[in-house]
Order: C-alpha cells, then sequence, then structure tokens
C-alpha cells in the first residue's frame, strides 16, 4: 500500500460537496464516552492501481479481493494509530472490522447524529485522492436494552429414586 518514499498531503475540506469516491471504508471506534466514525471516500480504480501497483495480477476477481484487503488494511492501521492516540486519554476502546459501503450510503451519517464532523483531502503521490471524514458523537444514547426482569426457567426438577 503505502511506502516509505510515497508523499501525502492533507488539508482541511470545507464544502462536503467537494467529496468524490464512489464507495466508502467506514470504520467505528467505541468508548463509554463516545463513538467516532471514520469514512475513507475513494474512487475504485484509481485507488485500486495505487495499492495493487506492485502486485502482478492480472484484472478480475482476485485482484480485486486483494485490493480491498490491502486497502481495508491501510483503513485500519491509520485508525489503529489513532485509537492508540486516544488510549493516552480515553481506556476501554474498541475498534471496529472495516466495511466498505457506496456512496449513497453516506447521506445516512448524519442520523447517528455526530456533535462534530470533519472532512480532510487526502493526497498520495499527486496522484490519488482520497476523502476522509471524521465524526464524533459524545455521549450518545446506548444503541441497546437490556431486560433486568427474571424469568422463571422450567428445565424440569431433578428427582431422585
Amino acid at each position: 500500500p503505502l511506502c516509505y518514499d510515497d508523499c501525502c498531503e492533507i488539508e482541511a475540506v470545507h464544502d462536503p460537496m467537494e467529496i468524490s469516491g464512489n464507495e466508502f471504508a467506514i470504520l467505528t471506534t467505541s468508548s463509554a464516552n463516545f463513538r467516532y466514525y471514520t469514512l475513507f471516500h475513494f474512487d475504485h480504480n484509481v485507488t485500486q492501481d495505487h495499492f495493487m501497483r506492485n502486485s502482478d495480477l492480472e484484472n478480475g476477481i482476485e485482484k480485486n479481493r486483494m485490493f480491498r484487503d490491502a486497502f481495508l488494511e491501510f483503513c485500519n492501521m491509520c485508525c489503529g494509530f489513532m485509537v492508540r492516540e486516544l488510549h493516552k486519554s480515553y481506556h476501554f476502546l474498541g475498534m471496529s472490522t472495516p466495511y466498505v459501503l457506496f456512496k449513497n450510503c453516506s447521506a445516512f451519517i448524519s442520523t447517528l447524529n455526530p456533535n462534530h464532523t470533519q472532512h480532510y483531502k487526502v493526497v498520495i503521490n499527486q496522484l490519488v485522492i482520497l476523502y476522509v471524514t471524521l465524526c464524533v458523537c459524545d455521549y450518545g444514547v446506548v444503541d441497546f436494552e437490556v431486560d433486568t426482569s427474571e424469568v422463571e426457567d422450567d428445565t424440569g426438577e431433578l428427582e431422585l429414586f
């Protein structure tokens, strides 16, 4: 994926309409106090060409699978770095497995009610453009409930003969 001599430029994006890419990878970092969503927006073909530049695979299903693995590992490493930094202040952090969604799904991120959203443009070697969206939901409502009422267990009784 990235090599030691790759050049990477990062700048803030103030207009979300500037974000391009037909797909995005998403990871969730969670603690008891917040949820942190990281979206990596990308154009499949351009990004695949970059991440598979050292591969001798021909186009096809195997190359696409290997690209997904390499790109998602890249996303995982980026978020892993952020988790290590956050861990200095917040303990008990968890990180989801990355997965890929189509661009039209990004409109539903607002239903998570993020308290803060920031967009970035990442340019690798002046060729590959990724957009990264960071969303923080702090002190959000827990998304599950626990029924603490006791249910009588009807498993029978032990009989002695």
